[in-house]
């Protein structure tokens, strides 16, 4: 039996920005065979999304390049004349933000597949239309007449992941194109873009910072660190203790494992923070008070317990979260915050209210990008505190120094950090703000494995040290469990279970639980031969 031919190969490839800079990719090696699927598998520096810019031939001009590429056998330089050696299709993700605010959806992909595959504006519409019609759960062809910002994320990766399939391509790839998505769209994704795979017979090259999707995708796992290979192997090797390195080690110990054991940790038994009487998410107009708190959403959350609100985009966590924040008035129920009930307060009194309360997101948009570091943390300090200067930078200091981000100079800009350090910088606001409630809103998605965990560590103790409720909203249950004692999962705007996290996971009552629960279970690695294992 013959070798499957190679599509793409890279022979000892390093990349600088500049002559004395570290690399981004140093002596890296990698081939890609016709109709494999090879995970690249890393922390956001590790180099990975280099190898999709090198291969796809996007990468800037003044980084300097050594090494080989090789394209079915071509050297790279032999086809550096503006022919294209492959039919390569980008597969962004869409917090990426790949399309222009400003124009229809459905016209912007179009033209790219039009563009890609030399036809008509006409003739890719209809295989626009057609990609889409074979994906299963993707909406139809009509969402997209929209704007982007008129259209929710996951319809957008729908899209997305349609322009790549109807390019019919011989390689994909595919960066991030799920990692900011919820478990079970990412999953649904995942599940069609394998099956395209299977149809159209392409190359996939998947740069991946979550383990699970890596697991869901089948192929070679390559593992990055610092732009070179640290190994690479099947799922099952890498997921045995006794076969990976310890990085891979490392990196599989730090993703949260669901449990159905009973925590150490007690749940807070105090006096009630925050009582919700008979919401009711869904109405229109007010109702009979009576029926209302009999039909409605009704709970407590004691001073220092943690709930989780789960559920998908459009379930109604975020609306009830509204609520408690004193952001919407629903015409029907009450919520009522440190015995003070919000329905009888004036806009100005909400305000001064919810100076008790802080909002944590995942959002990466969600602080002032030209504040400053100190800036951004002293601000609740002095709005909301009479500190001295000496006490506002003592406070302050302290708290950049428990999330890590002492080393920055206290003049550098929201806008030149990245991600995870936002999302630092974001606890470290809250932990200043002595709040009574942290409402912390999807905080760890679409960050890396290491980057969840140290950010949960960081939550964690955020809530163990300042002592606030926690009202968590997640489509996540790994990330329910790691910050929360009890859930309620919602479905439509209405609750459909709740109770501990551990009795739920152990026994969900409902469907729709089940699947949230089923979406972020990893992969079973299957038993490795003995062989394979001590090898």
């Amino acid at each position: 039996m013959s070798e499957t031919a190679k599509l793409v190969e890279l022979n000892e490839v390093s990349i600088a920005r500049t002559a004395r800079a570290e690399p981004v990719l140093d002596r890296f090696s990698l081939s890609i065979a016709e109709g494999e699927t090879v995970v690249l598998l890393g922390e956001r520096s590790s180099g990975k999304d280099s190898v999709l810019r090198l291969i796809e031939r996007t990468l800037a001009r003044e980084n300097e390049v050594t090494g080989t590429i090789v394209y079915r056998g071509q050297p790279e330089k032999a086809v550096r004349s503006g022919k294209r050696p492959l039919r390569v299709a980008h597969l962004p993700s869409p917090s990426a933000r790949p399309l222009s605010p400003d124009a229809k959806v459905s016209s912007q992909l179009v033209r790219v597949i039009a563009r890609n595959l030399s036809v008509p504006r006409a003739s890719a519409r209809a295989e626009f239309k057609a990609a889409l019609g074979r994906l299963a759960g993707a909406p139809p062809f009509e969402t997209f007449e929209n704007k982007p910002g008129e259209i929710d994320t996951v319809s957008l990766a729908w899209a997305l992941l349609a322009t790549a399939m109807a390019q019919t391509p011989e390689l994909v790839l595919a960066d991030h194109a799920t990692g900011d998505l919820g478990p079970t769209p990412a999953r649904a994704l995942t599940r069609a873009l394998t099956a395209e795979q299977k149809r159209l017979g392409f190359a996939l090259l998947y740069a991946a910072n979550q383990i699970n999707v890596a697991g869901w995708l089948d192929g070679r796992i390559v593992v990055m660190r610092a732009g070179r290979v640290v190994e690479e192997g099947s799922y099952e090797r890498l997921a045995s203790p006794s076969a990976a390195h310890s990085y891979t080690m490392t990196m599989f110990r730090t993703v949260a494992k669901l449990s159905g054991e009973k925590p150490l940790r007690t749940i807070a038994r105090g006096e009630a923070l925050l009582r919700v009487q008979g919401l009711d998410l869904t109405a229109k107009a007010a109702k009979d008070e009576r029926r209302a708190m009999r039909e409605g959403i009704t709970f407590e959350l004691r001073r220092g317990a943690a709930l989780a609100l789960v559920g998908e985009e459009g379930s109604g966590r975020r609306a009830l979260a509204r609520a408690v924040l004193g952001l919407d008035r629903p015409p029907v129920g009450r919520v009522v915050l440190d015995a003070v009930d919000l329905s009888v307060l004036s806009e100005t009194m909400i305000a001064r209210l919810r100076r008790r309360m802080t909002f944590i997101t995942g959002a990466d948009d969600a602080l002032d990008p030209r504040m400053t570091l100190w800036d951004t943390v002293d601000e609740p300090l002095r709005a909301h505190l009479k500190l001295s200067r000496d006490m506002v930078a003592g406070h302050r200091e302290s708290a950049l120094k428990r999330v890590g981000l002492a080393s920055y100079h206290g003049s550098t800009p929201v806008s030149a950090l990245p991600a995870f350090d936002k999302r630092r910088l974001q606890v470290a606001r809250a932990m200043v703000s002595a709040p009574l409630l942290a409402v912390i809103d999807e905080p760890l998605r679409g960050l890396d494995a290491f980057a969840q965990a140290l950010l949960r560590e960081l939550l964690t103790d955020f809530r163990a040290q300042e002592g606030p409720a926690f009202l968590v909203i997640t489509s996540d249950f790994s990330v329910a469990q790691a910050l929360a004692d009890e859930a309620m999962v919602l479905k439509d705007r209405h609750v459909i279970e709740r109770g501990p996290i551990h009795e739920i996971l152990r026994a969900p009552k409902e469907a729709a639980t089940r699947a949230l629960i089923d979406a972020v279970a990893p992969p079973a690695p299957t038993p490795l031969p003995k062989a394979e294992a001590e090898g």
